[in-house]
């Protein structure tokens, strides 16, 4: 029994090292913060010099076939499990978003973008984001948006039902999101 134990941490070991050798330091997570940084640095930099290769094409769709496309050096995106950045040359994936604020950097300036819930995914420094809907914040008034957010709180505290405590919840994501995004356009910190 023992022998068989032994044998078995043995193998564990030799796979942890051959998985070290094969992926590197990322597969242990030894990766420092200042080359996690210094590469993402590097990268938006080279982008916001112009340099054409470390650009990421911004996709956004909705079913309605409305829709931007932007090139940029960054997006962060609103995912359902947190905020999620992209860089050029970005590994492909796929995520689920959240109601929330998609922001694109452009020109060394960010524009945010309110999106109400979908899908994202990246291939070959495209980025492809479906949208149940969304709306750019130029179209957002600063004190509509403050007047929305006040009554979906009110709205959520009132709530009784399983139901009216979901929409109530849906409303205030969404209009924080957007109280978000005229700040963010305004440089209003109120």
């Amino acid at each position: 029994m023992a022998r068989s134990q032994v044998s078995a941490v043995l193998l564990l070991a030799a796979a942890v090292l051959l998985a070290r050798g094969l992926f590197g330091p990322a597969f242990s997570g030894l990766r420092s913060a200042s080359a996690a940084g210094g590469r993402s640095s590097h990268v938006a930099l080279r982008a916001e010099a112009g340099e054409g290769g470390d650009r990421v094409m911004l996709k956004v769709l909705s079913p309605e076939g409305a829709g931007i496309q932007q090139a940029c050096s960054e997006v962060i995106l609103p995912s359902a499990s947190g905020q999620l950045g992209v860089l050029a040359g970005h590994a492909p994936m796929m995520s689920a978003l959240d109601i929330g604020v998609l922001r694109y950097k452009q020109a060394g300036q960010w524009k945010p973008l309110v999106v109400m819930g979908g899908f994202a995914s990246i291939d070959s420094n495209t980025l492809s984001v479906l949208v149940n809907d969304f709306e750019t914040a130029d179209g957002i008034e600063m004190d509509q948006a403050k007047e929305a957010m006040d009554e979906a709180t009110k709205r959520l505290e009132k709530a009784d039902s399983k139901k009216d405590k979901l929409d109530a919840t849906q409303s205030v994501k969404k209009a924080a999101a957007r109280l978000q995004a005229a700040m963010f356009t305004t440089g209003s910190k109120k």
